[in-house]
């Protein structure tokens, strides 16, 4: 298994928090990860930007034209990232556009009463496209860097996102 993922979002959206997610779960189900991230102004609604390769490489960063996947808050985080993508890799972004990798992570959020949850709705969908990776580790991992106060609706955030998943192909 080799995956190059690109997550891309704004500060307060989440995005470290599901960078560590994703490491951490695809690491306890035995595969090498290493992840690296940048931040904008993230405290100020900057761009904050992380990679995790999952497989054997040597260096966290992902090159232009290289990622399998990206992962983005937005249409405008998606359309500002697309530079990383390799040809034949994938964007799921959170969109009510209706694009086979879009989802209403926000919407679906909201339904949910938490709208703090997007982030993982977007991880459960993004799942699906990391084809070998099982959601059980995943939710441990969740369950273990929640407050307690958010722990169930993190997972029920992340369980959404799975029954969403995209097409694949």
């Amino acid at each position: 298994m080799a995956f190059r993922v690109v997550i891309a979002g704004r500060g307060g959206e989440g995005v470290l928090f599901v960078t560590r997610v994703l490491a951490e779960g695809a690491f306890r189900q035995g595969h090498p990860v290493i992840s690296t991230e940048t931040h904008g102004m993230a405290q100020r609604g900057g761009s904050v930007i992380s990679q995790v390769k999952i497989g054997d490489f040597l260096s966290p960063m992902i090159r232009y034209g290289e990622a399998d996947l990206l992962i983005a808050t937005s249409e405008e985080e998606a359309a500002r990232n697309l530079i990383y993508l390799r040809d034949g890799g994938k964007v799921i972004r959170d969109s009510r556009a209706g694009g086979p990798y879009d989802i209403d992570a926000r919407g679906i959020a909201y339904e949910l009463d938490h709208p703090r949850g997007a982030n993982l709705v977007l991880l459960g969908f993004a799942i699906g496209e990391l084809e070998g990776l099982k959601p059980g580790p995943f939710e441990e991992v969740i369950t273990e860097l929640s407050p307690s106060r958010w722990t169930q609706k993190n997972l029920e955030a992340f369980r959404r996102g799975l029954l969403h998943r995209g097409p694949k192909g």
